[in-house]
């Protein structure tokens, strides 16, 4: 409610100082909506209440049971921002142990963990993956990671606004890492340490999938892939469909 004196105020205020004070609180009002796309998803009511994605529900629920998942799809259906980032998000921030995510059906930690994702090349993985969990390099934290929970972001070598790795603040203490590399790169750009989640978007030369479940292998980690099977029948796709492979 606006009070007396604060009408008067405005009543009195020349017309190009109120014109700009609306810009001001527009932006601001713009602004405060930002960086919170992650809550923008799967709300429990409403035309884009989560029990119409039945798919992409189960998909998050079987990985308490499954450690590696592939959302094989057409194009356009969600699979990269409405399941990869918004899978990784959560295990990045831990935010399904608050109240708002405490529906969240999948795997969990309770600790900051270790990623390692990419797509095709450095192009690519900076266009789609970076621009959706951080946002564009233009407006960073206008991605799923929410802007308040992006600590630091380590620019990559070589690419024009590519990101090596970002610091992601965990509900629960200290701070997750995630690490982006392209397939291009080869298989040894995807070795080294230990690893709790890995995300291909787009299919990985089978090279690089096998690096990765072996980074997540002691850990005892996930590996998701989100992609539209171009290449047909590949040793990674039947990996997952074996009753296709050829007798």
């Amino acid at each position: 409610m606006i009070s007396n004196e604060m009408n008067l105020l405005l009543s009195s205020m020349p017309s190009e100082k109120l014109d700009a004070l609306e810009r001001q609180i527009a932006k601001a009002l713009s602004t405060k909506d930002e960086g919170r796309k992650l809550w923008t998803y799967y709300p429990a009511t409403g035309p884009l209440r989560r029990d119409l994605y039945a798919k992409h529900m189960a998909f998050f629920a079987a990985g308490k049971v499954h450690r590696e998942r592939a959302a094989m799809a057409a194009n356009r259906v969600g699979k990269t921002e409405g399941i990869g980032a918004y899978e990784v998000t959560l295990h990045l921030t831990g935010l399904y142990h608050t109240d708002d995510f405490a529906w969240w059906p999948g795997r969990t930690w309770d600790r900051p963990i270790n990623c390692l994702c990419g797509g095709d090349t450095g192009t690519t993985t900076r266009d789609i993956v970076v621009a959706k969990l951080l946002g564009p390099a233009s407006a960073r934290g206008t991605g799923m990671i929410p802007r308040d929970m992006i600590k630091r972001i380590k620019p990559a070598a070589g690419i024009p606004d590519g990101v090596d790795y970002a610091e992601i603040e965990h509900v629960n203490g200290g701070l997750s890492i995630i690490q982006f590399r392209s397939y291009d790169q080869g298989r040894e750009a995807w070795q080294g340490t230990e690893r709790d989640l890995g995300w291909c978007d787009e299919e990985p030369p089978e090279s690089v999938y096998t690096e990765l479940l072996l980074r997540t292998m002691t850990t005892k980690g996930s590996v998701i892939s989100t992609f539209t099977p171009l290449n047909g029948l590949t040793n990674v796709a039947l990996s997952f469909m074996p009753e296709l492979a050829p007798q």
